[in-house]
Protein backbone atom coordinates (compact mmCIF):
# COMPACT_ATOMS: atom_id res chain seq x y z
CA UNK A 1 0.00 0.00 0.00
CA UNK A 2 1.47 3.60 -0.73
CA UNK A 3 2.38 5.02 2.50
CA UNK A 4 1.83 9.14 2.72
CA UNK A 5 5.42 11.32 3.10
CA UNK A 6 5.49 14.41 4.63
CA UNK A 7 7.95 16.85 2.95
CA UNK A 8 10.00 19.67 3.71
CA UNK A 9 7.79 22.91 4.46
CA UNK A 10 9.78 25.03 1.81
CA UNK A 11 9.23 22.23 -0.81
CA UNK A 12 5.68 22.47 0.21
CA UNK A 13 5.63 25.93 -0.15
CA UNK A 14 6.67 26.12 -3.72
CA UNK A 15 5.34 25.18 -7.06
CA UNK A 16 7.05 22.27 -8.28
CA UNK A 17 6.29 23.31 -11.76
CA UNK A 18 7.33 26.98 -11.84
CA UNK A 19 9.19 26.86 -8.76
CA UNK A 20 7.78 29.80 -6.90
CA UNK A 21 6.68 30.75 -3.93
CA UNK A 22 2.63 29.51 -3.48
CA UNK A 23 0.81 32.61 -1.53
CA UNK A 24 -2.01 31.52 0.92
CA UNK A 25 -4.48 31.45 -2.44
CA UNK A 26 -2.48 29.03 -3.73
CA UNK A 27 -1.72 27.06 -1.10
CA UNK A 28 -5.51 26.15 -0.96
CA UNK A 29 -6.15 25.80 -4.39
CA UNK A 30 -7.33 22.04 -5.55
CA UNK A 31 -7.04 21.97 -9.66
CA UNK A 32 -7.50 18.18 -9.44
CA UNK A 33 -9.12 15.50 -7.54
CA UNK A 34 -5.97 13.16 -7.43
CA UNK A 35 -4.81 16.54 -5.53
CA UNK A 36 -1.68 15.98 -7.65
CA UNK A 37 -0.08 12.73 -5.89
CA UNK A 38 3.18 11.90 -7.25
CA UNK A 39 4.63 8.57 -6.08
CA UNK A 40 7.99 7.78 -5.91
CA UNK A 41 10.06 4.56 -4.01
CA UNK A 42 10.34 4.51 -0.47
CA UNK A 43 11.68 2.59 2.86
CA UNK A 44 9.95 -0.99 2.85
CA UNK A 45 10.31 -4.32 4.92
CA UNK A 46 13.18 -6.38 3.41
CA UNK A 47 12.10 -8.09 0.62
CA UNK A 48 8.97 -5.49 -0.53
CA UNK A 49 9.00 -2.78 -2.85
CA UNK A 50 6.79 0.42 -1.21
CA UNK A 51 5.56 3.24 -3.05
CA UNK A 52 5.80 6.81 -0.88
CA UNK A 53 3.16 9.08 -2.09
CA UNK A 54 4.07 12.66 -1.80
CA UNK A 55 1.32 15.97 -2.02
CA UNK A 56 2.41 18.39 -4.29
CA UNK A 57 0.46 21.86 -5.06
CA UNK A 58 0.40 23.81 -8.43
CA UNK A 59 -0.18 27.36 -8.48
CA UNK A 60 -3.03 29.17 -10.32
CA UNK A 61 -0.48 30.66 -13.09
CA UNK A 62 0.66 27.40 -13.86
CA UNK A 63 -2.77 25.48 -13.83
CA UNK A 64 -4.07 28.22 -16.13
CA UNK A 65 -1.21 27.69 -18.21
CA UNK A 66 -1.90 23.99 -18.58
CA UNK A 67 -4.92 24.70 -19.47
CA UNK A 68 -4.78 27.57 -22.51
CA UNK A 69 -1.58 27.62 -23.92
CA UNK A 70 -1.86 25.97 -26.81
CA UNK A 71 1.47 23.88 -26.49
CA UNK A 72 0.32 22.24 -23.24
CA UNK A 73 -1.82 19.11 -23.58
CA UNK A 74 -4.51 20.28 -20.52
CA UNK A 75 -3.92 17.22 -18.58
CA UNK A 76 -2.85 16.99 -14.96
CA UNK A 77 0.74 16.63 -14.79
CA UNK A 78 0.20 13.51 -12.26
CA UNK A 79 -2.63 11.59 -12.98
CA UNK A 80 -3.34 12.86 -16.60
CA UNK A 81 -7.19 13.47 -16.21
CA UNK A 82 -8.02 16.58 -18.08
CA UNK A 83 -8.30 19.50 -16.09
CA UNK A 84 -11.60 21.01 -15.55
CA UNK A 85 -12.57 24.31 -13.99
CA UNK A 86 -16.06 22.48 -12.41
CA UNK A 87 -13.88 19.88 -10.75
CA UNK A 88 -11.57 21.98 -8.51
CA UNK A 89 -11.92 22.94 -4.99
CA UNK A 90 -10.81 25.38 -2.29
CA UNK A 91 -10.25 24.62 0.65
CA UNK A 92 -11.52 26.80 3.28
CA UNK A 93 -8.92 29.10 5.18
CA UNK A 94 -9.11 29.04 8.73
CA UNK A 95 -7.89 31.79 10.79
CA UNK A 96 -5.30 29.74 12.21
CA UNK A 97 -3.90 29.05 9.01
CA UNK A 98 -4.32 32.56 8.23
CA UNK A 99 -2.58 33.90 10.83
CA UNK A 100 0.36 31.75 10.56
CA UNK A 101 0.61 32.51 6.90
CA UNK A 102 1.15 36.44 7.92
CA UNK A 103 3.58 35.46 10.46
CA UNK A 104 5.36 33.40 8.34
CA UNK A 105 5.46 36.37 5.93
CA UNK A 106 6.03 38.46 8.53
CA UNK A 107 9.45 36.47 9.22
CA UNK A 108 10.62 36.43 5.60
CA UNK A 109 10.40 39.96 5.33
CA UNK A 110 12.56 40.37 8.68
CA UNK A 111 14.71 38.25 7.40
CA UNK A 112 15.13 39.93 3.42
CA UNK A 113 15.45 43.38 5.85
CA UNK A 114 18.28 41.99 7.89
CA UNK A 115 19.99 40.86 4.50
CA UNK A 116 19.59 44.19 2.94
CA UNK A 117 20.95 46.19 5.29
CA UNK A 118 23.31 43.92 6.22
CA UNK A 119 24.59 44.22 2.28
CA UNK A 120 24.21 47.64 2.63
CA UNK A 121 26.74 47.85 5.19
CA UNK A 122 28.97 45.79 3.72
CA UNK A 123 29.17 48.23 0.77
CA UNK A 124 29.11 51.58 2.98
CA UNK A 125 32.15 49.66 4.75
CA UNK A 126 33.90 48.99 1.33
CA UNK A 127 33.30 52.77 -0.19
CA UNK A 128 35.05 54.28 3.39
CA UNK A 129 37.31 51.71 2.85
CA UNK A 130 38.53 52.49 -0.50
CA UNK A 131 38.01 56.77 0.10
CA UNK A 132 40.51 56.33 3.19
CA UNK A 133 43.00 54.25 1.28
CA UNK A 134 42.74 56.97 -1.31
CA UNK A 135 43.80 59.99 0.72
CA UNK A 136 47.07 57.62 1.86
CA UNK A 137 50.33 58.30 -0.16
CA UNK A 138 52.72 55.41 -0.21
CA UNK A 139 56.43 56.36 -0.76
CA UNK A 140 57.89 54.01 -3.40
CA UNK A 141 61.30 52.97 -2.53
CA UNK A 142 62.54 52.27 -6.55
CA UNK A 143 61.24 55.60 -7.61
CA UNK A 144 63.04 58.69 -7.50
CA UNK A 145 61.82 62.16 -8.21
CA UNK A 146 64.32 65.23 -9.24
CA UNK A 147 63.68 68.32 -9.18
CA UNK A 148 65.72 71.85 -10.37
CA UNK A 149 66.82 70.44 -13.60
CA UNK A 150 66.80 73.56 -16.07
CA UNK A 151 67.46 71.18 -19.52
CA UNK A 152 67.47 72.76 -22.82
CA UNK A 153 66.55 69.49 -25.09
CA UNK A 154 63.38 67.94 -25.42
CA UNK A 155 61.71 65.09 -23.26
CA UNK A 156 62.43 62.15 -24.92
CA UNK A 157 65.89 63.26 -25.28
CA UNK A 158 66.59 64.16 -22.01
CA UNK A 159 65.20 61.01 -21.18
CA UNK A 160 67.54 59.01 -22.87
CA UNK A 161 70.03 61.32 -21.58
CA UNK A 162 69.63 60.80 -18.23
CA UNK A 163 69.65 56.74 -18.84
CA UNK A 164 73.05 57.34 -19.39
CA UNK A 165 76.02 55.98 -17.19
CA UNK A 166 77.08 59.74 -17.51
CA UNK A 167 74.15 60.83 -15.20
CA UNK A 168 71.66 58.60 -13.33
CA UNK A 169 72.37 55.09 -15.19
CA UNK A 170 75.49 54.90 -13.25
CA UNK A 171 73.81 54.12 -10.17
CA UNK A 172 71.65 51.13 -11.37
CA UNK A 173 69.09 49.52 -13.66
CA UNK A 174 66.99 52.17 -14.88
CA UNK A 175 63.60 50.76 -16.09
CA UNK A 176 61.64 53.20 -16.72
CA UNK A 177 62.21 57.75 -16.74
CA UNK A 178 59.26 59.62 -17.06
CA UNK A 179 59.63 63.76 -17.64
CA UNK A 180 56.54 66.17 -16.47
CA UNK A 181 55.50 68.32 -19.10
CA UNK A 182 56.20 71.75 -19.53
CA UNK A 183 53.59 74.23 -18.90
CA UNK A 184 54.10 76.16 -21.95
CA UNK A 185 54.62 72.83 -23.80
CA UNK A 186 58.57 73.43 -23.33
CA UNK A 187 61.55 72.87 -21.08
CA UNK A 188 63.72 75.50 -22.30
CA UNK A 189 65.21 77.31 -19.01
CA UNK A 190 62.65 75.99 -17.36
CA UNK A 191 62.71 73.42 -14.08
CA UNK A 192 61.26 70.34 -14.61
CA UNK A 193 60.84 67.17 -12.60
CA UNK A 194 61.82 63.58 -13.20
CA UNK A 195 60.74 60.64 -11.99
CA UNK A 196 63.26 57.66 -12.90
CA UNK A 197 62.24 54.43 -11.44
CA UNK A 198 65.16 51.62 -10.49
CA UNK A 199 65.10 47.94 -10.79
CA UNK A 200 66.15 47.91 -6.75
CA UNK A 201 65.25 49.90 -3.90
CA UNK A 202 69.10 49.75 -3.12
CA UNK A 203 70.23 51.64 -6.26
CA UNK A 204 67.26 54.28 -5.70
CA UNK A 205 68.61 55.13 -2.62
CA UNK A 206 72.41 55.29 -3.18
CA UNK A 207 71.16 57.58 -6.36
CA UNK A 208 69.67 60.00 -3.98
CA UNK A 209 72.65 60.28 -1.46
CA UNK A 210 75.15 60.86 -4.07
CA UNK A 211 73.39 63.27 -6.33
CA UNK A 212 70.91 64.95 -3.37
CA UNK A 213 72.12 68.96 -2.71
CA UNK A 214 75.70 67.80 -3.81
CA UNK A 215 75.92 68.51 -7.61
CA UNK A 216 73.88 71.19 -7.65
CA UNK A 217 72.01 73.53 -4.95
CA UNK A 218 69.07 73.39 -7.14
CA UNK A 219 68.92 69.63 -7.60
CA UNK A 220 67.16 67.84 -5.35
CA UNK A 221 66.31 64.63 -5.35
CA UNK A 222 63.82 62.11 -2.70
CA UNK A 223 61.39 59.39 -2.59
CA UNK A 224 58.19 59.64 -4.80
CA UNK A 225 54.79 59.06 -3.53
CA UNK A 226 51.93 57.59 -4.95
CA UNK A 227 48.54 57.13 -4.16
CA UNK A 228 47.62 53.67 -2.25
CA UNK A 229 45.22 53.20 -5.07
CA UNK A 230 46.21 53.95 -8.30
CA UNK A 231 50.20 53.17 -8.14
CA UNK A 232 50.90 55.45 -10.66
CA UNK A 233 49.87 53.45 -12.95
CA UNK A 234 51.07 55.77 -15.65
CA UNK A 235 54.90 56.07 -14.01
CA UNK A 236 55.39 52.41 -13.10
Amino acid sequence: MPQDQIIDDDEADTCPLCIEELDLQDRNFRPCPCGYQVSAPGPAPKGRHMLMRTYLQICQFCYNNIKTNPTMNGLCPACRRRYDDSTVQWKQISPEELASYRESQAQQAKRKAAARQKEMQKREADTLSRKHLAGIRVRQKNLVYVTGLAPTANENQLAEQLRTPEYFGQYGKIIKVVVSKGRDGTHNHQSVGVYITYARKEEAAQCIAAVDGHVNGDVRLRYATTTKNTRVRNLL
